[in-house]
């Protein structure tokens, strides 16, 4: 998941917040694409990167998402047994 640093650093007046996403796995994109009102970021896998607050809202919404599709994929797998 997504860390992110709590002190957000100003420069030139744009709020910039640090996040790390996980390694990517053999085989997996080295970047994370993220979209925003026509504004297109690549975000590298397993680097530390400064992005603005509402890239890093969606980072951590898509990965909410992401372990909610899986938490519910497992309840459904345990409740077919």
């Amino acid at each position: 998941m997504a860390t992110k640093n709590t002190a957000a650093t100003t420069t030139a007046n744009t709020e910039k917040v640090t996040v790390v996403l996980p390694r990517p796995r053999k085989g997996e994109e080295p970047t994370l694409f993220v979209g925003i009102n026509g504004v297109s970021y690549l975000i590298p896998k397993g680097e530390t990167v400064e992005v603005p607050p509402e890239v890093a809202f969606e980072i951590e919404r898509a990965q909410a998402a992401e372990a909610f599709m899986f938490d519910q994929a497992d309840e459904m797998q345990k409740a077919a047994k």
